[in-house]
């Protein structure tokens, strides 16, 4: 890790980073405004306002999005999904700073760490729109932005906002404050979150192991001394305690993390506009076991795990006549650790899970964009990543075997340390075809290495079908993707048509082992892939008042070595939604659809595929009655008709019993929430 606390060292001294932004083809999601951007690669007829209304952590948040599928693991932890790719195939950053979580098993995927009420604006970039925010990317990148500076009240220099929550079914209490205090030339600003949520019952009224509790504070300090100048750090800690996954064979007793952020910000006369500066570090607590929270069946087990991430960004801006230049570099570097204990025995550790796993990656880009004088924009970039990887401990005895062992008995070799130079390209036009229509294509190259699990993990258990083991000699995924989309508004209509195409050289699969001692074993390998998809929206006013709105997608992905489908893959899905503003209250309903998904990879049926699935159809209703000019209450009622489903993408349910079967959703949900600005 000492290589890369000196690199932010120096990162830190220089203190200089920026991005231009290019929204050309992202959905923006202004949570304070409660307001979306068009966008004519990702438009979502869902309304914000109601998106960002219930107790939610990032992933429940994006899921909601049109293209964005989630996958349940219990109350906690949904992982989204994007163009029919998730976990470390998308950069998921939490105001520029990168969580990775502590559960290999991933309990705690990045956007579960994100607090919605205490962000401004939700950036999501389908596939590869840049090439600034770190390697990989490849199914795209997701920004959880805070923007203390538009909250500010310059007059009364207090500014703030509360609300609480309550759910019939599911959240008992979320409450939530937020408080920011302007000063001459600076700012201070706190931040605090408590909920508690019970087990939800699906709509057969089956109680699902999803509770937990949260617990966030946080704090960002900033000074301005000129308009253009920012000098601001941030603290936030988050607590979650007695967290359910009915997904695992363990569940969460605790669990904490802290994220440190220092960005500078100013704009400059000369050759160089722009220079910004970010560096940050996120630590992670994990403890997982089979017994605090469940009926003890067996022997005692624990897995304390720890994730730590340090990192940072730095950019320059420059213009040469037409053409903005945005270069720089981004600096990760990750290390994580965790043990297998019996605690029946006396806490011995039997294995190293992640032993001592690290991450070590370095990268340099250059982007430019040009303007033309019909308003066309031609972008184009390139990055080199150098990546370093190792597992530190994969020598040492625990449980009798070393992971190197396990390693070698799987694939035939052990780890070693693992380099890699990997380069990306992108290359992207937007058109404006007449008044009403805008078009793009875009042509990209992007490389994701493998993460620490993929590459490293080690959990050896009696049988082979027991086992799951990392591959320490992984080859990184390379994604040659097309992107095609339009847009066109014409008077009160409004819609947008994506597709796009992904060639994948050596994508990671997560497979069996098919024959030999090692049958059943759950390994990582290189093979051929495919990703193929579609999306489309669309939305209309139908008066004044009314609104509405669709949205469908569609992906499919193919192993194209094997010639079988990839596991998890999300079914056509969309929305319908008609909303009615009257001013001082409005109203809406919505109805959640997903067709069957049969192509499934049948190989991995009991590990991460549960089966084929059944289409289903939910209807949600909600309103908003401000009772003045700062106050309003919320309410709700999501799957109305109590319909029992779950997401074809959901983590299996061992049902304590064994039985393996989808986690099912919520059945009927009221909701009423009430909120109120300062």
């Amino acid at each position: 890790m000492q290589p890369s606390l000196a690199r932010l060292t120096l990162l830190s001294s220089l203190l200089i980073l920026s991005t231009t932004p290019f929204a050309a083809d992202t959905l923006t999601v202004d949570i304070k405004a409660k307001k979306q951007a068009p966008s004519p690669n990702a438009i979502t007829p869902l309304s914000a306002e109601r998106s960002a209304v219930l107790p939610a952590d990032g992933g429940d948040f994006l899921k909601q999005l049109n293209g964005v599928s989630g996958s349940r693991f219990g109350g906690r932890g949904i992982e989204p999904i994007i163009r029919g790719q998730s976990q470390t195939q998308l950069n998921v950053l939490l105001d520029g700073a990168y969580v990775h979580g502590g559960c290999p098993n991933r309990m705690d995927p990045p956007a579960s760490w994100a607090a919605m009420e205490t962000y401004e604006k939700v950036t999501v970039e389908k596939g590869v729109q840049t090439l600034q925010h770190g390697s990989g990317g490849s199914g795209g990148t997701v920004l959880f932005e805070r923007d203390t500076r538009s909250i500010l009240d310059p007059e009364d220099g207090w500014s703030g906002k509360a609300s609480a929550t309550t759910m019939s079914n599911g959240v008992k209490h979320d409450v939530s404050a937020d408080v920011t205090k302007a000063f001459q030339q600076g700012y201070a600003r706190v931040f605090t979150q408590d909920r508690e949520a019970d087990n939800y019952e699906d709509g057969d009224g089956k109680e699902v192991r999803s509770s937990y509790q949260h617990k966030q504070a946080g704090v960002v300090l900033g000074l301005t001394p000129t308009e253009d100048r920012l000098l601001e750090y941030s603290y936030e800690n988050n607590d979650f305690s007695d967290a359910l996954y009915p997904g695992a064979s363990m569940d969460s007793p605790e669990e904490s993390g802290s994220i440190q952020r220092l960005k500078y910000k100013d704009k400059l006369d000369g050759k160089i506009n722009t220079i910004e500066a970010d560096v940050y570090s996120s630590n992670i607590d994990h403890l997982m076991d089979n017994y605090s929270l469940r009926p003890q069946t067996g022997t005692k087990m624990a897995v304390p795990t720890t994730s730590d991430t340090v990192g940072g960004k730095l950019a320059l801006t420059s213009s040469i006549g037409d053409t903005d230049v945005t270069y720089g570099l981004n600096v990760q570097n990750r290390e994580r650790n965790a043990e297998n204990k019996n605690i029946s025995a006396g806490g011995i550790i039997t294995g190293l899970m992640w032993p001592e796993a690290s991450t070590d990656q370095t990268g340099i880009f250059a982007e430019a964009t040009r303007k033309f004088a019909s308003g066309d924009k031609l972008k184009y970039g390139v990055r080199v990543d150098r990546v370093d990887a190792a597992a530190a401990k994969a020598g040492v005895v625990a449980g009798g075997r070393t992971a190197n062992q396990n390693y070698t008995a799987v694939y035939g070799y052990g780890a070693t340390d693992k380099t890699e130079t990997n380069v990306s390209g992108l290359l992207r036009y937007d058109k404006a075809l007449n008044e009403t229509t805008t078009a793009f294509a875009g042509v990209s190259r992007t490389v994701r290495t493998a993460d620490e699990t993929e590459r490293f993990i080690n959990k050896w258990g009696m049988t082979a079908p027991d086992r799951w083991v990392g591959n320490p000699n992984i080859n990184p995924e390379k994604h040659t993707q097309l992107d095609l989309g339009v847009s066109q508004q014409q008077g009160k209509v409004r819609w947008t048509g994506t597709v796009f195409a992904d060639k994948v050289d050596d994508y990671i699969l997560r497979d069996k082992v098919a024959t030999g001692a090692q049958t059943g074993a759950q390994i990582y390998r290189n093979v051929d892939a495919e990703i193929l998809g579609a999306e489309l929206g669309a939305e209309t006013k139908l008066t004044d008042k009314l609104r509405l709105a669709a949205d469908v997608a569609y992906v499919k992905r193919t192993n194209t070595t094997d010639d079988r489908p990839i596991a998890q893959t999300p079914p056509v899905n969309g929305k319908v939604q008609l909303d009615y503003n009257a001013g001082k209250w409005s109203g809406g309903t919505r109805v959640r659809f997903a067709a069957g998904q049969d192509r499934i990879d049948t190989k991995m049926v009991g590990a991460t595929e549960v089966g084929e699935s059944a289409g289903y159809g939910v209807i949600d209703a909600y309103g908003r009655y401000s009772l003045n000019k700062t106050t309003k209450v919320r309410f709700g009622v999501d799957n109305l008709l109590d319909k029992t489903y779950a997401e074809h993408v959901s983590r299996r349910n061992l049902d304590l019993g064994g039985t393996i079967e989808r986690v099912n959703e919520a059945g009927r949900s009221a909701w009423l929430k009430l909120e109120t600005e300062f």
